[in-house]
Formats: structure tokens, sequence, C-alpha cells
């Protein structure tokens, strides 16, 4: 695969795959036809992982330890020509194994009207794109005539499931749509689909069907009702497996009027401005981080008959909103139409749906209706709408597909780049409710789910953390702008060989000191017949008041070649946000927030082995260690041969069972009318040998086997590495012995960076590898939460003084129920508390504040509700945790126990910690979970309902 699957990708995959196997394996025995689900949710990418299964079943996959099925064929059916051609194009771009290129046809293949003038059968190890508009009953392809060579497809079909070597897999494309009520009976009218599920006339039912849908139970449900057919349990991806990969951005922001106003213009403008802000925002994180290049799209839906003249007044206003616009080149659509058109001035082609992501000259798109099913485009950043309320369905269909983030993770210093913004003038509030309904699955009017996790932001506002500035501040960088001002004077007066204006008294601060000098030089570029060595430094040459000295011509010496002043932007009056904090209250806040370990979720590595490589790999890649992947290698060389002798006896019993093949003679004498048996051995020879060998190269992974046939092949030959890497997989302390050493490597290599602090210096993209792979990693794994710089937030909530990250008025819009609204004002109320912090619950951002627990599925996270930071007597400012919890429910105890095991692992880090429960009588009661006694009746407490522990000894009143 050319893409990197995302770890519930690659646990998908190998379901999936492992099943099909296995249900090929009861066709063959006894003729079982069965089916199966996989059930995605929109913007998981369902078609990667079908490419990936694919690629699994027809070559093998040693990473996800599949094994080849060689007579694989498959056949992908869908309802719609485009989306089997954007699914092409999907698949040749992310499977080097299925199309080195677009135009590489060996594997994939679009059937055609003609299709089977030339075939019989589908061949093995082919992908076969079919539109179902093709097996209607006037299509080419089911009448047999000339252009088929008399053949119809069915039969096509038919021959290849009869054929032995031919194990064929029909795999349909949004599977929910097109299929019949189940099984025909009496009066019912066979579908498409059900045709060729269930074969027509009397033909072959399909052995093995696998339906992909983000809402499976149409599909399931029409397979459950064919008595004939198994229906395997599906293989489910969550909702919120993929937005805590990062794939999906995590929020959505809808910008409605209040009024019904005619606001078209206006928010067409806001649209542009958002856009422009996302383009900035993009180039300075990818110079930053060293990514490629992220060329944002706005996206215009427009009315279903928009006229040229509108067509001309929007680009109109969105050129000259947006620098960097070419009337000829940066406009498109993807009307139904398919045509190019000329408004006016502007040329804006017609360009297919699955190519715009590539089309990197596009940046301005007009769509009308959904664009079409199975399109997204991650670098779509922006929305605006021309729709009405009542097409509230194409609007959130729309959204619903331009949330893939463009780096495929999520970007952790800049929330705005984990955003999509849209524009609605055509709604309000409550006609929004719709768009809302659908985009968080509570509506699926057409048969599409829902992104399900995303934070959907009505109205929103940015919210953002500043440093504070004080009028002082703001008179000392006003003197400095002064300054600037007459130093460009001078500058340009000496430019010109003009006597330069007295200079007034050197500016001082507030405080009486000399203001730092704001004049900081930049080179100019000399001019004809000056020198560029000779400086002469404006600001001294008048500090005293003196006039500029001139040069003989009334021009002042080598005035070309002087250092200019960097014009400084003319300083704003401190806002009430930045007036909230004192300096050091902020470096305070700072230090405590960064206090607060945060530990990893530990997590099961998938296969040790690929774990350590991907570690090394990491740590090339990176810098951190340039030699990790040929050290690992070498090491797995020198372990391998020293557990194969320590573990001899173990070894050279499997070495027997691999190297000899023991069997039976069994002899009958008619003559005499006697039998007789005896024991015989053959030897393995070379290909038997290194198909036995496989099991190593997918257990071990197949660098390292490499690396031990390369180290050895000189010595030994192939066929004796390939005896001793089949025994030794085959002995299960040697494979032990080797985990643990590829654990404890691994463990090695994360304790030397967290050791030198190297973490904090890798870019974004190496982060979240690292954490992945940290979180497989023995030992208890830290991190830092990261300083919330902005956040996109409704501005329809009730506002709060002193949050971290504020409006510029000094409030922070927050979604608080009644318990929270009680804990945020109790607390603010104290005089010691300085600030609060609202922990994004259940995120997986790395702003997010989790403990681990251990729930009856598992570890899990939980997320407090909150962080205050209150100041000692001292003046010391601490962090603290007051978490409330107005239902009590079955986890709350291993909720209670992890906090416990957290806070015995750190107990200085925190002043308080607080865990407010809402008792029958509505009374809140409060655990202070540092208490020692507390966290022991915790841990002795037995009873599942936890709520006696609020009524005891051991908790107080909270107010």
């Amino acid at each position: 695969m050319r893409v990197e699957l995302k770890e519930f990708q690659a646990t998908a995959v190998t379901a999936l795959a492992t099943k099909l196997q296995s249900m090929r394996r009861r066709y063959e025995q006894d003729g079982e036809v069965s089916s199966i689900c996989l059930a995605s949710p929109t913007g998981s990418g369902k078609t990667i992982m079908c490419a990936a299964t694919i690629e699994a079943l027809f070559f093998g996959d040693d990473d996800l330890g599949l094994m080849p099925d060689e007579n694989a064929v498959v056949l992908w059916l869908s309802d719609s020509p485009s989306l089997n051609e954007q699914t092409l194009v999907r698949f040749a771009n992310a499977s080097d194994r299925l199309a080195s290129s677009l135009a590489d046809g060996r594997h994939l293949v679009t059937v055609t009207n003609d299709f089977c003038a030339s075939r019989d059968m589908l061949e093995p190890r082919h992908v076969y794109f079919l539109s179902k508009d093709l097996l209607s009953k006037n299509g080419l392809l089911t009448k047999g005539g000339e252009a088929n060579s008399g053949r119809v497809f069915w039969d096509v079909v038919d021959n290849t499931i009869k054929d032995p070597e031919r194990n064929l897999y029909l795999f349909i494309d949004e599977a929910h749509r097109g299929l019949g009520k189940g099984s025909p009976k009496a009066g019912d009218t066979a579908t498409i689909y059900a045709n060729l599920i269930d074969g027509l006339d009397d033909r072959s039912p399909v052995p093995i069907v696998v339906g992909i849908s983000a809402t499976p139970q149409k599909f399931e449900t029409a397979m459950e009702r064919r008595a004939d057919r198994v229906r395997m349990p599906r293989v489910p991806v969550t909702p919120r497996e993929v937005q805590e990969s990062g794939l999906l951005k995590d929020v959505i922001e809808l910008r409605v009027p209040e009024k019904d106003d005619p606001l078209e213009h206006q928010y067409l403008t806001m649209a542009c401005k958002r856009y422009v802000q996302a383009c900035d925002s993009w180039e300075v994180y990818c110079v930053q981080e060293g990514e490629s290049h992220v060329n944002p799209l706005l996206l215009v839906q427009a009315e279903d008959n928009i006229s040229p003249a509108t067509l001309v007044g929007m680009c109109d206003q969105i050129m000259s909103l947006v620098p960097g616009l070419n009337e000829a080149t940066s406009f498109a659509n993807v009307f139904g139409e398919h045509k190019d058109i000329s408004a006016g001035k502007y040329l804006i082609t017609y360009v297919e749906p699955e190519f715009v992501q590539e089309t990197s000259r596009v940046r301005v798109l007009f769509a009308k209706e959904a664009v079409s099913n199975g399109w997204d485009c991650p670098r779509a950043e922006v929305i605006f709408s021309q729709r009405r309320r009542s097409d509230s369905t194409y609007i959130a269909q729309l959204v619903g597909r331009m949330v893939r983030t463009p780096l495929a993770r999520r970007v952790e210093s800049d929330d705005l780049l984990n955003s999509v913004a849209c524009y609605l003038p055509g709604f309000n509030p409550e006609s929004t409710k719709d768009v809302v309904d659908y985009l968080m699955g509570r509506k699926d009017d057409m048969g599409e789910s829902s992104i399900g996790s995303q934070n959907i932001v009505l109205n929103p506002v940015t919210v953002t953390a500043k440093e504070p500035r004080t009028w002082e501040d703001y008179q000392r960088e006003l003197e400095a702008y002064e300054k600037n001002k007459k130093a460009i004077e001078r500058f340009e007066a000496a430019r010109r060989g003009e006597p330069a204006p007295l200079s007034e008294a050197p500016v001082h601060d507030v405080a009486g000191s000399q203001a730092e000098d704001p004049t900081r030089p930049v080179p100019v570029v000399p001019s004809e017949g000056h020198g560029a060595t000779d400086q002469l430094d404006i600001d001294s040459a008048t500090s005293e008041g003196d006039e500029m000295p001139e040069a003989s011509g009334g021009k002042t010496p080598a005035a070309d070649s002087l250092m200019a002043p960097i014009p400084m932007s003319e300083p704003k009056p401190p806002t009430e946000q930045e007036q909230v904090f004192t300096s050091e209250e902020w470096r305070g806040i700072r230090e405590a927030f960064d206090s607060i370990p945060v530990q990893r979720i530990p997590k099961k590595a998938r296969n040790e082995f690929r774990s350590l490589l991907d570690t090394a790999s990491l740590l090339v890649e990176s810098g951190l260690d340039p030699a990790a992947a040929s050290d690992v290698n070498h090491q797995f060389v020198q372990k391998f041969d020293g557990f194969i002798v320590a573990y001899g006896d173990e070894y050279e019993v499997e070495r027997h069972e691999v190297e000899v093949a023991e069997t039976v003679r069994i002899t009958l004498d008619k003559l005499h009318g006697s039998e007789t048996s005896e024991q015989e051995e053959a030897q393995t020879d070379a290909e038997g040998l290194r198909k036995a060998a496989r099991d190593a190269d997918i257990k071990f992974c197949k660098e390292f086997t490499q690396s031990y046939r390369r180290a050895n092949f000189r010595e030994l030959g192939r066929p004796e590495c390939d005896l001793r890497l089949a025994s030794a997989v085959r002995t299960e302390p040697i494979v032990g012995a080797l985990e643990k050493w590829a654990a404890d490597c691994r463990k090695g290599y994360f304790d030397k960076v967290e050791g030198a602090g190297d973490y904090d210096y890798l870019s974004d993209a190496h982060k979240q590898k690292y954490d992945e792979l940290a979180r497989e990693t023995e030992g208890k794994r830290l991190t830092r939460m990261e300083w919330p710089r902005n956040a996109s937030v409704s501005d329809n909530f009730e506002k709060y003084p002193r949050h971290i990250v504020m409006k510029e008025d000094g409030l922070c819009p927050l979604d608080l129920d009644e318990a929270e609204r009680l804990i945020v004002e109790t607390e603010l109320a104290r005089e010691r508390t300085v600030a609060f912090y609202r922990n994004p619950s259940g995120s997986m951002s790395a702003k997010a504040f989790s403990i681990p627990y251990m729930s009856s599925v598992g570890r899990k996270a939980l997320h407090p509700d909150f962080l205050f930071f209150a100041r000692d007597a001292e003046g010391k400012i601490w962090p603290s945790i007051v978490d409330p919890h107005a239902d009590f429910l079955g986890d709350t105890l291993a909720k209670l126990r992890g906090y416990v095991a957290y806070l015995r692992d750190y107990p200085d880090v925190f002043k308080q910690v607080l865990f407010v429960g809402v008792v029958d009588d509505g009374k809140y009661r409060v655990l202070n979970l540092l208490k020692p006694e507390v966290q022991e009746a915790i841990d002795n407490y037995s009873d599942v309902d936890c709520k006696a522990l609020f009524y005891g000894s051991f908790a107080s009143d909270y107010h």
C-alpha cells in the first residue's frame, strides 16, 4: 500500500480479510454461500480499507499476517459509473500492487457495454468495476447481441463461479442502496442486485458477498431474508475510532443569521475572509513543520438555476477579497451539465469530482447539490451556500464530505486547521436543526451515515489564549512606534539627500529608562555608484539633536547603503481579555498547566516485531537515531541465533518436523492376501522450505527475516536459512524470547528519547506517530498537554470570566449543565482562584487532560471536567481538579480507582482534587481524593453502586 493504514483501518482490514478466507474455505468444503458487511462511517476511508483488503486477498500481507488467495476475483458493484471511476482512481492511488499508475490496467478493469465480446470468465487477481445500469433489461450486456459475441454478462459470472480455479468475491459499494426486499418470492420483483447475488434464472449464486456501507441495516436485513445464505457478523468501525485517529476535522462551524434578513453578500464576504485566514494558517504551518503544501479550497454551493450574471458578481466579489486568484484558472465547477462556463471575464471550467483534490490550480469550486456520491475533498476548508432551508439534506451531505483532514491527522498547534467553516445565509437557527441532526447522526434521509462525532458549532467565535498587556505596555509600544516613524523619516530624507529633520529628545518609558530601539535594520540594495560597505547610523547621528551630515553635492554619504528600519504596526490599546491576568499570574498559570502529567493509555502491540521496526523507522525519519533501523536488524540476527542455541532441544524437535515429511507406506499383496505398512521419511525440498518459512515472514516481519537471510546466505544458503526460520517460528520458547527482546528494545528507545527530552523537538506528524507507538510500550509513558492557543466555540452559550481561552471581551462562552455551572460559579467566587480551564470532554486532542482507568471492557480514559488554578498562601499558583458527576453510572467506581492510582503516582502535582457527586436530595457532596483515608476507602469499597461513599463520613458537603 502507498498509504499507511490507521490502526482502526488495519484492524478492520485484518478482520475482514481473515473472515473472507474462512468464508471461502466453507464454500469450498460444503458449498455454503455467505455475506458480510464492512460497517464504517463516512470519512473513515472505506475505499482505502477495501483496497487494502483486496490487495491482501490477491497478494497476501506479511504485516497483517494474511495469506493470499491466488484464485481470487473481485467484482465491484455500485449504482453509479462516476462512483466507480472515483473508486478506481482511489484504488490506483492507494495500492502500488493493484496499479503502478492510473494508466495501469493489469488488475483494475472497468466493465463496459462490450465487455463480454472477448471474455467468457473473469480472471483471477482482477477487480472488475461494474455499474448496475449496465445490467438493465435493455442493456447490451444482458442482450447477448453482436457487440458481445452473443454472450451475456450473467453467463460470464456463472462460468466464473463454477470454475474451480476461480474464487469470486462480490463487493457492493454503498450497499444500503438498490437492494430488493430479500430472496425473490412469488409476485416480488427481483432487483438487479438480487439477480446478481442469487443467480438469475437458476444460475449459481455468488459465493461471497461483501457489503460496504455506513448504514448496514438494509443490507444485512436483505441478506438475512435469503434462507440459503449465511450472514456473518459485520466488521464494525465506530465513529469514535475515526475521530480519534485524526482523519476527520474536529469542529464543524455553522454560521446562520438570527433573522430572515438578506445577508448573502455579507456572508460571502465573511466566507472569503475565513478562507484567506485558512490559506495563511496552512502556509505558516506547512513551512514550520516541513509538510507538503496544503492548497485550501473555497466551495460555493449555488442555487439550481444560477445565472451567468450572478456567477460574475460572485466571482468579482471573491476576486476582490482573496489574493492570488486568476480569472482563467482558479475557478471551476462540478455542475451536472459537465460543461465549462464562460461568465464575463471568468472561465469556470468543469472538473470531474474525483480530480478536484489533485487539481491544485482550482481554489474556488462551484457546486449545486452534494457533488456526487462518495466524493470528498480534504482540502475543502470553507463552504458558502446559496441553498435555502428546504435543502438541508444537500447542505449536510456536502458538509459531510468536507470533513477529511488534509494531512490525514490532527493539527495540534492550531485548532483553526481542525475545523470546516460553513456560511448559510439562507438558514436561521431553527431551520439549521435539520443540518445539525443529520451531521450528528439523528437523521438519515439519503441513506448516508453521519460523520457522528464532530463538535457542531452554531454561530462560532474564536477564543484565544493571549499574553497579558497593560496600559503601561501600550504606552511603551506607542512611544516605540513614534520613534520608529521618526527613524523612517530620517532614513527617507537621507535616501533623498535632504537634510534630516531635527531629532527630538530620546524617548523614555514610564519607568524613566530609555525605550528599546525599535529601528531594527534590514539591508538595502545599493544603487549604482555606491558601495555596500559604508554604513551610516542615522539614529546615532542625530541622537543629540544634530542634523544629518551632508556630503559634497548635497547628498548624504553612502545614503543608498543605509540599513532601513522595519516599519512597525501602530499598536492598539489593550483589550479586556489582555487585562484579565497580570504577567505574573499568566506565568504561574502556564507553569501549573505544564506541570500536569498525562499518562498515555497503553495498548497491546498487534505485533511486537512490527512495532519495533516502526519505532526504528520513526527514529531514523525524525533524525533522533539515524542508525536505529540497521541496529535492530543486526540485533535480530544475533538474538535469533542465540535463542536457537539457548532452546536447542525444543528447536530440534520442530526442525525435524519441518525438514522431514513422515509418511506411512501401505503395501497390499493381492497374491497372498496380505497387508504391510512401513514408516518412510521424505526430505522437504527447497520450495517446501520456502513455503514453510512464510510463517516466519509473517510473524517476525519480512524485514527481519530478510536481514537474517542476507546475513547467512553465503555461509548457509537459502534452503538452510528458510529451514531455521520455519523451525524457530514453530518453537514457542524462541518466539516468546524474541518477542520479549523486541518489547525491551522498543522500551529502551523510548526511555532514551524521553530521558533526553527529544520529544519536544519532534514535528507534529512525528509526535503523533511517536504517541501511537509509545502506547504499545511497557512502562508509564507520560506526555504533557498542549497549551490551548485557540478554539472555535458557539457564541450562543452563557459567558464566563477568567477562562484560559477567551474572546476579546474577556469572557468565554461555555455549554454547561446545572452541576457544572454551580461548580464554576462556586470556584470563581473563591478569592484564591486565578483561572480555570474547561477540559475538552472525551477528546483525544493533545489539549485534553485524561486519566486512564480499567473498565469492564478494558483500559479507557476519563476526562475531568475542570482544571482550576489557585494561589496558595505563598503566592504560588497550583492546578486543582474539580469534577462534578450528576449521575452515578456503572463505571463511577472504576473511574474513582483510576483517580486514586494516578494520584498515588503523582501526589504532589495538584493542590486539590475534588470529585463532586449529586445525591438524591439534590445536595452536592464531595470526596477529596488527595486524602489517604479517602483513597483507602475507595480501594476497599465493594458495592457496584458507589453512591454510599458520598453519604458516609469520607464525604462532605460541597459549598
